[in-house]
């Protein structure tokens, strides 16, 4: 069975509240979606009521093969390289519609995605936003690789948002199995909706295509589970007045389904949960984030599986 079309023995358990700490920009310094990335977090911000901080990662210069040995780079190429990086994030903050010179800068020398995931849960982060390239296949491909690398070792829900992603979305859609953590990417969706939004919790059921009674018996009752569920998410959400939920089951293949679906209302953000059950299914952080993740159009809100999840 599919991650989307898996449905829980028990009933969905109340999602905690956002961290308190701050929504984290993680950027290299490219400015290419920088003012949409900038908005995004200013938008999480507020919506979440916490500060803004920056952080750029390093990635350490290797050592020099010298016959047997290697001889290891100096730590002022290290330095320097920060002193770079920082001055160009301070640039691009102030220089971008959506900046703000206050923000702290951080930079930080490691592996990208474990030192995100890592200075993230240290600092109790509530988002961490990434941009994600969309331009062409070598942005697609490198843009969105360095988010699921950081996905992969985050516990800290991330935004993924390419340059034409909107101030404030009008239009969000979730990919709802019911998890913890898709039901956690509900209501950080709700919170990040314009007033006068619309929220869509889609679920998408296994393909019908076996003629055999026991399988249409079992599709019968599966269709008959969904209705009380979904009525348990819709009420643990705080809607705000103007907002509107709406809940649908499509058939498909869990994330072709789901951002056809996406496409179809014109959404702006799609937000999903990850499960990690077993180990390779942790090294690739669950098929349906990770396809949604490498060809959606809009942005893309991923929250990682819980302790209990994983």
């Amino acid at each position: 069975m599919s991650a989307i079309a898996h449905i829980p023995l028990s009933s969905p358990s109340r999602v905690p509240s956002v961290q308190g700490g701050p929504v984290l920009v993680a950027t290299d310094g490219n400015p290419v979606s920088h003012e949409a990335v900038f908005n995004a977090a200013r938008l999480a911000a507020s919506a979440f009521g916490v500060a803004i901080e920056v952080i750029g990662v390093c990635e350490p210069l290797p050592g020099v093969a010298a016959g047997m040995d290697v001889l290891p780079v100096p730590a002022e190429f290290d330095e320097a390289r920060r002193g770079a990086m920082r001055d160009d994030l301070r640039r691009s903050v102030n220089i971008a519609a959506a900046g703000d010179p206050s923000w702290p800068i951080h930079v930080l020398v490691g592996s990208p995605a474990r030192t995100l995931a890592s200075e993230a849960e240290r600092r109790d982060a509530a988002l961490i936003v990434m941009g994600i390239g969309r331009h062409n296949p070598l942005d697609r491909l490198f843009g969105t690789e360095t988010t699921l690398a950081t996905l992969r070792e985050s516990r800290v829900p991330i935004l993924a948002v390419g340059p034409n992603f909107p101030s404030v979305p009008a239009r969000a859609v979730v990919g709802l199995d019911f998890s913890t953590s898709s039901i956690q990417a509900a209501h950080l969706a709700l919170r990040l909706l314009a007033p006068g939004g619309r929220l869509s919790l889609v679920h998408v059921r296994p393909r019908f295509e076996h003629p055999s009674a026991d399988w249409q018996a079992w599709d019968a009752e599966y269709g008959r589970t969904l209705p009380p569920l979904f009525a348990q998410v819709s009420g643990q959400l705080e809607v705000p007045a103007g907002i509107t939920v709406d809940t649908v089951a499509v058939r498909g293949d869990p994330a072709p389904a789901l951002l056809a679906f996406a496409q179809q209302v014109n959404a702006d953000l799609v937000a999903v949960g990850t499960q990690r059950h077993a180990f390779f299914e942790r090294l690739v952080v669950g098929s349906v984030a990770t396809r949604v993740l490498r060809t959606s159009r809009v942005g893309v809100l991923a929250v990682p599986a819980t302790e209990r999840e994983r």
